[in-house]
């Protein structure tokens, strides 16, 4: 939390806020923050809800800058993130804007992105943010304040619970167009306790974020794409489910697949990888204690 607060005061642009979110911790935060005796800096300090979108949007609606940015606790802020982005953003007059961000591990490292490479798209991007070929990092978004009003902010439905961030991407995408900036905005710390990495239903979370997404009817080309995206996820729940023994489960994922069109290929390779899953795992049991 400390190299956050220092990355955010390290900013070259200093016309800033920060509003910090506590979600009823019981460490020493606001010893910290009330330490650094800097009047941008306030604390809400909230009951514990684990609503990761609640606490965003109470941050936001507490700030009064005309742009929002949002950084996780254990993520760090570039020096001049802040001053490239706006800068961009008022000379192309754009609403809202992404940009690059590097992994790093516990030692402040930087490590290999499994993601592959951030590819800098700007414009009408909410096509490839549905196929995923574009990706937005909360941490590396800068938003107006009208237009984050306007998509009415974080969703926080329960079942969107860790994609939140995707599922806002994907509305900013429907009502504007996006800056993307090349560079290095933002470098996201990874480790074991890193919210994205606390649940292990990821593919069903994805799935409940292209449903919602197609429940606001955004067009028939986009439909289509939206539903084969669900399809990938809902097959690949079955892997999981067949690794368990859950037999009538898995058919069920397969056949919600099925009918949302997804490949044959994609599915074949599913109840593969979820038989040789459930294989291996029924052969460690096996093994003698």
């Amino acid at each position: 939390m400390q190299q956050t607060v220092a990355s955010v005061l390290a900013q070259t642009y200093t016309h800033w806020e920060l509003m910090f979110v506590d979600d009823g911790s019981t460490d020493n935060t606001a010893e910290i923050l009330y330490s650094l005796k800097d009047s941008r800096i306030h604390l809400l300090d909230l009951p514990h809800s684990g609503n990761i979108a609640s606490l965003r949007n109470a941050g936001a609606e507490a700030g009064s800058g005309e742009w929002i940015a949002f950084l996780d606790s254990d993520d760090e802020w570039v020096s001049n993130k802040l001053e490239i982005q706006l800068h961009l953003l008022l000379q192309k007059k754009k609403r809202w804007s992404y940009g690059g961000y590097e992994l790093m591990n516990e030692a402040s490292q930087t490590i290999a992105n499994r993601s592959g490479i951030f590819r800098p798209v700007s414009g009408w991007i909410i096509r490839p943010l549905v196929t995923t070929e574009v990706a937005v990092n909360i941490g590396s978004l800068m938003v107006e304040r009208k237009l984050f009003n306007e998509v009415s902010g974080f969703n926080t439905e329960p079942g969107l619970l860790y994609r939140e961030d995707y599922e806002l991407a994907l509305r900013l995408a429907l009502k504007a167009e996006a800056l993307a900036v090349p560079d290095l905005l933002l470098r996201v710390r990874e480790h074991t306790h890193r919210s994205t990495n606390a649940f292990d239903d990821g593919h069903k979370r994805t799935a409940f974020v292209y449903k919602h997404f197609l429940n606001s009817r955004p067009g028939n080309n986009l439909v289509r794409l939206a539903r084969r995206r669900m399809a990938h996820h809902l097959a690949e729940i079955a892997v999981n489910c067949m690794e368990q023994g859950k037999y009538f489960r898995a058919i069920s994922q397969l056949v919600k697949a099925l009918v949302h069109r997804d490949r044959l290929k994609h599915l074949l390779s599913v109840i593969r990888r979820g038989l040789i899953a459930h294989y291996k795992k029924m052969k460690q049991n096996r093994q003698p204690v």
